[in-house]
């Protein structure tokens, strides 16, 4: 292989790679006779099909692998030799190539720039300084506290009211039916959201745990059963819990939480 620099402009460049067909008939050899034991054609024993009857039959195609193969190879082996660092896929320009023939080829490359890295010595800068105040630290860490989600369970007699996260089983039909996610287990829903399906929140006020609520709702547009979408549902919801917020206390746990070492 010989490579040579026929232009050069800035970091734009064009190599030339000749590959004699000495090498190129070396590597179709090679390939002929891997094939040579795959091959299976009527009247000949596996292993026993002569090359040249091979290379009429499959010629032009391993040519083409060879050719492909040694593009990527010489490509590569080009580059380096020149100490180029490909800034953009290296586009190839073929000028000579068959078989019998030698292979000539331009690479047209963009060179990644070199970059110098000056010494930060010299960079003059400010220094500054953030004083916090514990009033101040300890108003943040109370608003990343409130702002944590902490439900605890309450009293079975007390009564879900809005804010409250409420668990629930359900079992829905539509006109009588079941359908396709027509049951959930341990749904949680909090109060006043209304992320669930539109007004279905507001029918679980004062509900309490173990009780059995009846809600009806309108399926969305974005149901994923589209026949149902629009129709009127019957959800036959079994209260397992009713849990109200709580202020998260400020402890260990809490710096666990937030992933912070103590």
């Amino acid at each position: 292989m010989k490579v040579t620099v026929e232009t050069k402009k800035g970091l734009e460049k064009n190599l030339k790679v000749f590959v004699d067909k000495n090498t190129i008939n070396k590597e179709l050899d090679v390939k002929y006779d891997q094939l040579k034991n795959d091959v299976v054609l009527k009247g000949f024993r596996p292993g026993k099909v002569p090359k040249d009857l091979i290379k009429r039959q499959f010629g032009k195609a391993i040519y083409g692998e060879v050719i492909d193969k040694i593009l990527k190879e010489t490509t590569t082996k080009a580059l380096d030799e020149k100490k180029i660092k490909p800034a953009l896929q290296p586009k190839i320009d073929l000028k000579q190539f068959g078989e019998g023939k030698d292979l000539e080829y331009v690479i047209s490359v963009t060179e990644m720039p070199k970059v110098k890295l000056n010494s930060l010595d010299s960079i003059k800068y400010k220094e500054y300084k953030v004083n916090l105040s514990k009033e101040e630290t300890d108003k943040r860490i109370k608003e990343i506290a409130s702002n944590q989600k902490n439900f605890v369970e309450v009293d079975p007699a007390k009564v879900a009211n809005e804010g409250d996260l409420v668990t629930f089983d359900y079992k829905a039909t539509v006109d009588g039916k079941e359908f396709k996610g027509s049951e959930g287990k341990n749904t949680q829903l909090e109060l006043g959201k209304d992320l669930f399906i539109k007004g279905f929140d507001k029918q679980l006020l004062k509900a309490k745990k173990d009780e059995e609520i009846k809600v009806e709702a309108v399926l969305p547009e974005i149901f994923p059963e589209k026949e149902l979408v629009g129709k009127k549902a019957i959800f036959m919801c079994k209260i397992i819990s009713v849990k109200k917020h709580k202020d998260m206390p400020i402890d260990d746990e809490f710096a666990k939480n937030l992933e912070l070492k103590i």
